[in-house]
């Protein structure tokens, strides 16, 4: 972890001596790290939408062996082997972004090498509930309605998802990104907003021009 903080605290000095604006450094590092992280997010939009397309199979398979899970897991593995599909593929963004965003919280709380702290009028190495209200509530907002939009457009690509425990996170999970946003420093909120943004474009970009059939192994 301690290599990731160092890393980023020093990308972001670049950034920021090449800008000279604190909040533009914190948006390039977040671009930056959305465009390292594009083939896995590629892989993962590509390995829902071959899932979807096999849910018949998948369902068939479910009402055959609804009485042996065993049975089951095998012939799910199987079918997914015969199609090339990774189910875990999807998980993978996930677990790469969380320490990546503990990361950012922790180089955001220092800003020793930054002279000027301000972006749009606000000061994003203070809490945002330091700010007051309504000023301090826009970005805590922006994160928590952005994080919303982009459950709710994955959601729609993996409807098995939505029906289960999943779907009730859509609405969980943007109530807990505004609590936190509230009592952390809010250049983290601009990080989470920003990187959200980004999720949803190029989520939308990638599945005009995704096949949906899963691809097919050899006989």
């Amino acid at each position: 972890m301690s290599f990731i903080v160092s890393f980023l605290s020093n990308l972001l000095t670049i950034f920021y001596n090449l800008t000279n604006s604190y909040g533009l450094a914190i948006i390039m590092l977040t671009l930056f790290f959305r465009l390292v992280t594009f083939p896995l997010n590629l892989k993962q939009i590509k390995s829902t939408k071959a899932m979807n397309a096999l849910m018949p199979e998948r369902k068939k398979l479910e009402e055959k062996y609804k009485n042996d899970k065993q049975a089951l897991n095998q012939a799910m593995m199987e079918l997914y082997a015969k199609h090339k599909i990774n189910p875990l593929a999807g998980c993978l963004p996930i677990l790469i972004q969380f320490p990546i965003f503990i990361a950012m919280f922790r180089v955001i709380q220092d800003t020793s090498n930054i002279t000027n702290t301000l972006f749009l009028g606000l000061d994003l190495a203070k809490n945002a509930n330091e700010l007051g209200f309504p000023l301090g509530a826009i970005l805590p907002a922006l994160a928590g309605i952005t994080t919303y939009l982009q459950s709710k457009q994955s959601m729609a690509d993996n409807p098995a998802a939505a029906q289960g425990g999943m779907g009730a996170m859509t609405t969980i999970m943007p109530i807990m990104i505004v609590f936190f946003s509230w009592s952390l420093p809010a250049g983290l909120a601009l990080y989470w907003t920003v990187g959200n943004i980004f999720g949803i474009l190029q989520h939308y970009l990638l599945n005009m021009g995704i096949e949906t059939q899963p691809e097919k192994g050899e006989a």
